[in-house]
């Protein structure tokens, strides 16, 4: 251990008394955090994985151009012979060399804290993935210092040393992507023995799969494994190639040495590509570990659930998706593990063939079907339980084709019709947990949950030209648009039953329902809202999202001008009973998120592509103005709140009455109104040139307990008479309802949101979708899988910082290292001439 610390405090020091160790400390933090901050201010978000990603190809660059000379300056010093006579073993130099090398590595990577305390200063950032990503780049580095110091031994010059080593690092790093490999796929056809070499050699070889796992967040005992394993095996050859240089026959012996590491070491990879020898779920919430909803879930059936997994062939599969099957059997192994034997699954493997229209002929034909036939057969009875091929890209040779494959799920449960979970994807692998046991709660019901949509249609005005379009195609003209179509489906893909439902004589409430969710409420009349009281009393969930106001762009030539359009929900009159309301006021917050809009003037480019607008009602909800305790919020990364108005809670009201409401999302800190009947220059000012005294205010709230009858007393509203058309008598009244029977009270709950844009098909984004879904699975089937909902990768996004904080960050990125690291190595050569000086005047002295 002595000799080993000896070189490396030998070869550590050299690389901080030249100029050498400094210049590579800078230049790498200007590329990795240059590279980073550069696009982080365009949407910030407290995540490091961009950074994290963009590494291997930098250290294939860096690392080279670091170890080229740590053997090779030893020939150019003429210090190679000395170095190897002192009383020091072959693998004491090659350690201490190593160790020296890497201490340098990892003091530069050290030096990209800034990147972590600015997203901690800013945001909310996962620790853990984050500590987890910074192993993982340690690892990733110490096996490329291996590659560059063996190359460094073999090669006299350090150029050459340099070039041999970078080639090295690419070739590992590349054999593992998805292109690479699925490349080297499409040369060879399925029938040659070479077929799935570029697979092969990314599962044997390539680094980058191991090295991702540890960017996600998770320590994988097997990644660890593979990167020790070949960061010995290229130390083991090194100290083998310094103990035997000069010897007898030493390139032969080097090269079987050589031969036979590698091969040790592809032996290895495949011995452990699809073991499991344990792993560390590092990141914050466990994203990437069976939540303990889905266990509480899943052992409490009393029948097991059969879990069918419909897949083609790994060997039939488009290159990036050929560990899918492998993926999603690890995921299953884990729920089964997790639910103590409740969930038992089994692969079957279909191939996509010609489902042919004579196949019935042949059959009659020959009497006993083919072994192509009894595929076919299998395949069509596929079809009828509703599991079908699809089309993905795939790559072959140098060109991009569409292939179809198998990739579902079937669920069965005791002797109930078996559930299908379509196109099972690599990129749907972190939401397969929540499908799965969503399925599998909904079928444990007696019945499926009933959600009672109501939901306007929009009335749409077809040109001339486009009716005679539809004439032609034999096709009805349309006559409205659903803009919740897409909110209708996903209910619908959850095993929801919707009853969509107009709230109006013709259309009334169901009979059995267990939510009701009101969305965009327009002009209600005094029968409706008596409706929506009448759910709440009587203890049924309410999911009610309110627009005020809709607001239409015009771009043109001389700017943008906006034309609002009230909604006139008409819901306050029932609300303000309860001791809440939707206020009325034009609601505006600094943290927004810009639209593109088509330009009807200006120039060509703004014509076809679009004018990017940023006004202050187009906001952005993110997680710090969430509540972090509600199932519903809590894993939410962003929200966009557009055109939406803030709620008002009356505390008194709501205490008199013994209601609890939680405010569950709010704005920015950065937030304030203009009232709803100001001119359009004062609302102009209002966009442009916020208030000094910006404000908080309420978003979303949920509302729990006995809500007091508004209509108590009171005799049940009749439904709206019939328009009265012009000249005619009013027509007579032949409605003859029943009284209503008496309410049975029960404490209920209402989702209160004074926005329902954000659920239309045109602002529908991901996270706007989990907020609904969130909120209807809590509503009708309580927190549990709402919970499982979140176990997933969220998207940390960062209020959008002053431009004097992205200033100082910028700075302290881009400058505060490089700067420290310049004046150390300043200090230390002042320092070392300051040395040298009075070495030589003592010397001179003395002659």
């Amino acid at each position: 251990m002595k000799n080993i610390l000896t070189v490396v405090r030998r070869d550590l020091s050299a690389y901080f008394t030249s100029p050498i160790g400094y210049i590579f400390m800078i230049v790498f933090l200007l590329m990795s955090v240059g590279l980073y901050i550069t696009s982080f201010f365009t949407f910030p978000v407290a995540d490091m994985r961009a950074f994290f990603g963009n590494l291997p190809v930098l250290l294939c660059v860096f690392i080279p151009a670091v170890t080229m000379r740590v053997w090779a300056e030893e020939r150019k010093e003429n210090t190679w012979e000395l170095l190897l006579t002192f009383p020091m073993k072959a693998h004491e130099l090659v350690l201490g060399k190593f160790l020296a090398v890497f201490a340098f590595y990892a003091m530069s990577t050290a030096a990209t804290a800034t990147v972590p305390v600015m997203l901690a200063a800013l945001g909310n950032p996962d620790s853990g993935a984050i500590l987890c990503g910074y192993l993982g780049t340690l690892l990733l580095g110490a096996f490329f210092l291996a590659i560059g110091i063996f190359f460094s031994g073999l090669c006299k010059d350090q150029i050459v040393a340099f070039v041999v080593s970078l080639l090295a690092c690419f070739a590992v790093f590349l054999l593992g992507t998805n292109f690479i490999a699925s490349y080297l796929d499409g040369l060879f056809s399925e029938k040659s023995w070479l077929a799935g070499l570029g697979t092969t050699l990314g599962e044997l070889v390539g680094v980058i799969e191991h090295y991702n796992s540890f960017t996600r967040g998770v320590i994988d005992i097997a990644d660890v494994l593979y990167f020790v394993v070949w960061t010995a095996l290229f130390l083991v050859l090194n100290g083998l190639y310094i103990d035997s240089r000069n010897r007898r026959g030493a390139k032969m012996a080097i090269g079987t040495a050589a031969a036979l590491c590698i091969g040790i070491g592809l032996a290895f990879n495949w011995l452990i590509l699809k073991q499991s020898f344990g792993r560390f779920d590092m990141t914050e919430d466990k994203i990437f570990t069976v939540s303990p909803a889905s266990k509480a879930i899943l052992s409490r059936l009393d029948t097991p659930v059969q879990v069918k997994l419909y897949i083609t062939r790994k060997d039939k599969m488009p290159t990036g998706m050929n560990t899918l099957e492998q993926d999603v059997s690890d995921k299953l192994n884990e729920l089964r593990l997790a639910s103590g034997g409740n969930v038992e699954f089994t692969p079957v493997y279909l191939d996509v063939g010609n489902l042919a229209p004579e196949k019935e002929a042949r059959e009659e034909k020959s009497g006993k079907p083919t072994k192509e036939e009894e595929v076919e057969s299998l395949e069509k009875r596929m079809l009828d339980k509703g599991i079908e091929p699809f089309a993905v890209r795939a790559m072959e040779r140098d060109q991009v084709t569409t292939k179809y494959i198998y990739s579902s799920l079937g669920i069965g449960y005791k002797d109930k019709q078996e559930e299908i979970i379509p196109q099972v994807m690599p990129e749907t692998l972190p939401a397969l947990e929540y499908r799965l046991v969503s399925t599998v709660f909904k079928l444990t019901r007696a019945k499926a949950p009933v959600v009672a949509l109501v939901a306007p249609k929009e009335a749409i005005n077809i040109s001339p030209e486009m009716r005679a379009i539809y004439a032609q195609l034999g096709q009805p003209v349309p006559q409205t648009e659903d803009p919740f179509e897409y909110v209708e489906q996903a209910l619908r893909l959850e095993k929801y039953m919707v009853e969509r439902v107009e709230l109006t004589k013709e259309s009334p409430m169901p009979k059995e329902y267990d939510v009701l969710v009101v969305m965009n409420p327009r002009q209600l009349n005094d029968r409706q809202r008596w409706e929506i009281n009448r759910a709440l009393v009587e203890g049924k969930s309410v999911v009610l999202a309110v627009q005020n106001y809709y607001w239409d762009y015009q771009t043109t030539r001389s700017g943008l001008n906006l034309m609002k359009q009230e909604q006139q929900p008409d819901i306050n009159p029932l609300l303000e009973k309860y001791g809440l309301g939707i206020n009325d006021d034009i609601l505006m917050d600094k943290n927004k998120l810009p639209l593109t809009v088509q330009s009807r003037g200006g120039s060509l480019q703004e014509m076809l592509m679009g004018q990017t607008v940023n006004i202050p009602i187009q906001m952005l909800v993110t997680s710090s103005s969430m509540d972090p305790e509600t199932s519903i919020t809590n894993r939410l990364a962003n929200v966009f709140y557009i055109w939406g108005s803030a709620l008002k809670l009356n505390e008194e009201d709501l205490k008199k009455h013994g209601l609890t409401a939680k405010v569950v999302m709010k704005t920015s800190a950065s937030a304030w109104t203009a009232p709803a009947d100001a001119p359009p220059a004062d609302l102009q000012r209002a966009f442009t040139s916020p208030p000094a005294d910006t404000d908080q205010y309420p978003l979303m709230a949920m509302v729990s307990g006995q809500f007091p009858d508004a209509y108590k007393d009171q005799p049940r509203p009749k439904w709206p008479a019939p328009r009265q058309m012009p000249g005619q008598p009013p027509a007579p009244d032949t409605s003859n309802e029943p009284e209503a029977e008496p309410a049975t009270p029960a404490p209920g709950k209402l989702a209160l949101l004074g926005c329902a844009q954000m659920f239309t098909k045109s602002f529908l984004r991901d996270s706007n979708l989990d907020l609904f879904m969130n909120t209807v699975d809590a509503a009708a089937l309580g927190d549990e899988l709402v919970n499982v909902r979140g176990q997933k990768q969220i998207d940390r996004a960062i209020d959008r910082p002053s431009d004097a904080t992205r200033t100082l960050w910028k700075t302290i990125n881009y400058g505060l290292m490089p700067i420290i690291i310049a004046v150390i190595g300043i200090g230390v050569v002042a320092v070392r001439r300051q040395s040298r000086n009075a070495y030589t005047l003592s010397f001179t002295e003395k002659s």
